[in-house]
Parts: C-alpha cells; sequence; structure tokens
C-alpha cells in the first residue's frame, strides 16, 4: 500500500511501514550542495574553505589548512550522547515521529527568527569554514553542528521578499551561535518507504544569516540544495507499549 499525502509547499510518500506506531531515527546520513556562484556572490562570504567532520575542536577548525571541500559535504547522522571536542556543540538525534505524519507529529522548536531552540531535531556533524571579503572586515565565519528542527510558525510562509515558500524545517548552526537559523528547507519533499526516510529540499537563506551581514533582500534566497537518508526503528516508547499489547493479548487468550 502506498499512501501520498500534501503539505503546503510539501510532498509527502509514505509506503509500506505498518501501523502508525512512533519510530526513531537508527542511523544515516546528511549532504548539503551550495551553488557558490549564489552564495559568495551576493553576500560577505569570499570563499568556501574548508570542511571537517565531528573530532576537530573549535581552535583546529579555526586553524587548519584548507582542504577544498568543492561544493558538496555529507555527514553521518549523530546519536545522542555523541561527545563534542572542545569548544563544539556536536548535535545529537532525538526525533521520534509517525512515519504517516512526520512534520505532524515532529515536535516544533521555540521561534524567535534569528534562533530555533528546543523540539526534537536530527543533528548531524560537521563543521564549514567560510572567508569573509574584505570588505566586511575579514576574517572567517564557522557554520556546522548542524541540527534540523522544525518550526510549525514557518511552515507554509514566505521567505522574505524571495517568494520561496518555507516547509517548516529549518538547519539550525550550533557552533559560536548555537540554535542559530541557519537555513530554511524548502521545496520540500520527504518519503518514507519501510524503514527508509529520505528528506529533500532547496536551502534558504534564513534569518541567522541576515544578522551576520547578509543582504536582506537575500533572506529566502536559494543557494544549494539539502538531502537525508536516515534508517527509522521502533522509538522505545513504541516498541514498550507494542510489547506490552503483546503481553495482555497473550494474557487473554489464556
Amino acid at each position: 500500500m502506498k499512501l501520498v499525502y500534501l503539505l503546503t509547499g510539501v510532498s509527502c510518500v509514505f509506503a509500506g511501514m505498518a501501523g502508525a506506531a512512533q519510530v526513531g531515527i537508527a542511523s544515516g546520513s546528511a549532504t548539503m550542495s551550495f551553488d557558490l556562484n549564489v552564495m559568495l556572490g551576493q553576500t560577505p562570504l569570499s570563499s568556501f574553505n574548508a570542511a571537517f567532520g565531528i573530532t576537530e575542536t573549535r581552535a583546529q577548525c579555526l586553524s587548519l589548512p584548507g582542504n577544498n571541500p568543492g561544493s558538496t559535504v555529507s555527514w553521518a547522522i549523530n546519536p545522542v550522547g555523541t561527545p563534542s571536542p572542545a569548544g563544539r556543540q556536536i548535535q545529537g538525534s532525538n526525533l521520534t515521529i509517525d512515519p504517516t505524519d512526520v512534520l505532524g507529529t515532529w515536535t516544533s522548536g521555540s521561534d524567535s527568527g534569528v534562533f530555533l531552540s528546543g523540539g526534537e531535531q536530527i543533528g548531524f556533524g560537521g563543521m564549514t569554514r567560510w572567508g569573509v571579503n574584505p570588505a566586511f572586515g575579514g576574517g572567517t565565519l564557522l557554520f556546522g553542528d548542524w541540527g534540523l528542527r522544525y518550526s510549525s510558525s514557518r511552515a507554509g510562509t514566505a521567505a522574505g521578499a524571495s517568494g520561496n515558500i518555507r516547509s517548516g524545517l529549518v538547519l539550525t548552526s550550533n557552533i559560536d551561535f548555537p540554535n542559530a537559523t541557519f537555513a530554511d528547507i524548502g521545496n520540500l519533499s520527504i518519503l518514507v518507504n519501510g524503514n527508509q526516510m529520505s528528506i529533500t529540499g532547496d536551502l534558504l537563506v534564513s534569518d541567522a544569516l541576515i544578522a551576520l551581514g547578509f543582504p536582506q533582500a537575500n533572506l529566502g534566497l536559494d543557494v544549494g540544495d539539502f538531502s537525508l537518508t536516515a534508517t527509522l526503528v521502533p522509538a522505545p516508547g513504541a516498541a514498550a507499549l507494542l510489547g506490552l499489547g503483546g503481553l495482555i493479548a497473550a494474557r487473554r487468550r489464556r
């Protein structure tokens, strides 16, 4: 059986996972592909010169040589309790959802525009390092220690004057400025097939980048693509309820 349903600006497909039990994230990976011509051409940024995983300290992310990351970077999804090197804020994954209604059961965070804190998230490792144009003071900016969170108040709303519609999913950066709204996810597609979930969409410039000096007109600008794949497992609470249900049924049979 395949169930297809549409939300405002969101395409969702559900196929084959039995019931409506809550599921959590077991493993997976996330990929960000930047359109560097756009990202560097209309912002204070002048270069994308390095990308790191979850083991480097903040000081190392600032000081290690550039490693020519290109325009596409990928990292593994982090379980809860993943350690943070000095100066880092590695994000764990605490999301549990009904796979037939992913956004409807994704607990929303507290949204102040520039910051989105709390709620449930999918955390994935990694750090990106960007050079700042000398005309804007030069130096280096770090974005990373990512958390994919949900803001119900953003869902279906336009991002600035761009005309691009936000899905409510927001990519937060948690280095130096924790909970900062780095990018909204637009043109969102969610596919659940068996125990696999994929999330894809566009990276839209969000409020925290505007607060750092990006032109106000760039709010909602499409600067690349986002994709995430995750393996789903029964959430601990759901598994316990399933076990309890089986025990009750067995007792009734007796």
